[in-house]
């Protein structure tokens, strides 16, 4: 059988890298519709909010597991461990299904939207507009945390795939950690940055995780209200388009994303990490 699974991070703050070992999976969409052409993928990477389509395909009878496989690093002592987790069983029964679609299965469609995405892509043939720099500043740590967190900043992961440093979470609050969404055009921080955006009129943008901050993060950043295509990751060019609302930086990375601001009215662009947003990392922009 063949079926189509709409994949939704509703955590907090994880990261999840997810796969079904033992059918093929194929991904054909994203937050906002479907990609230009199909592909084949092992695993899926979704960061909160993140919303992905995928067909599977079940040709043998059994158990297969929805698995979350991830290699966490334990800042400490400097070593990496793997961590596996089963969030959920598909049992496949023993009687094949008629009509077979394995033959339709094994061929990877271009989407019709691919023509209109290209249009996009080269509208956004030009220097970025707009810039995001997402930071962290903190003040009245304790000594103790301050001196392992500078430590620990000698090598961040792009992704920190699980909580490693628990007790140096606990010993920090909101008054003492504020996570930062920067413009450098202004100068402005989080909801003093306040962006005046004309309706039908894309913007590109970059959102670059800083690397010099005390803890490099990746940030889901979403943006209220809007859509965009990811253009490039770390000066990659993206092949594979589709319509987002929310995209992973990884820490001290930078994307380039093409805003399509077509819904007025006064919105909101933030880190969809609750403690970070909690912490302040949001902004707010008008589309005219």
């Amino acid at each position: 059988e063949v079926v189509r699974f709409y994949l939704t991070n509703a955590a907090n703050a994880r990261t999840l890298n997810l796969s079904f070992p033992g059918a093929r999976m194929k991904v054909v969409g994203s937050d906002m519709g479907p990609y230009q052409r199909e592909e084949w993928s092992p695993n899926l990477v979704i960061a909160p909010a993140e919303r992905y389509i995928v067909h599977l395909r079940f040709d043998r009878p059994g158990k297969v597991a929805l698995v979350n496989r991830v290699r966490g690093l334990d800042h400490l002592y400097g070593r990496f461990f793997d961590q596996s987790d089963t969030l959920g069983m598909v049992e496949v029964g023993p009687q094949p299904i008629r009509p077979d679609l394995g033959t339709s299965f094994a061929q990877l469609t271009h989407h019709r939207v691919g023509s209109e995405l290209e249009r996009y892509r080269h509208a956004a043939a030009r220097a970025p507009e707009k810039v995001l720099v997402l930071t962290l500043e903190t003040q009245g740590l304790p000594p103790v945390s301050q001196r392992l967190m500078q430590l620990d900043s000698i090598y961040f992961p792009p992704v920190e795939w699980s909580g490693t440093m628990p007790m140096m979470n606990w010993a920090s609050t909101g008054r003492q950690v504020r996570w930062i969404l920067s413009d450098p055009a202004t100068g402005r921080k989080n909801m003093d940055i306040q962006w005046r955006l004309r309706r039908g009129e894309p913007v590109r943008v970059r959102l670059v995780s800083e690397r010099q901050s005390v803890h490099a993060m990746q940030h889901p950043i979403h943006f209220h209200g809007q859509r965009f295509l990811i253009l490039s990751v770390n000066g990659e060019p993206t092949r594979n388009l589709v319509w987002k609302d929310t995209v992973l930086v990884p820490a001290g990375g930078s994307v380039d994303i093409l805003l399509d601001p077509s819904n007025p009215g006064h919105w909101m662009g933030h880190c969809h990490i609750a403690e970070h947003l909690s912490a302040g990392m949001m902004m707010g922009f008008t589309v005219e």
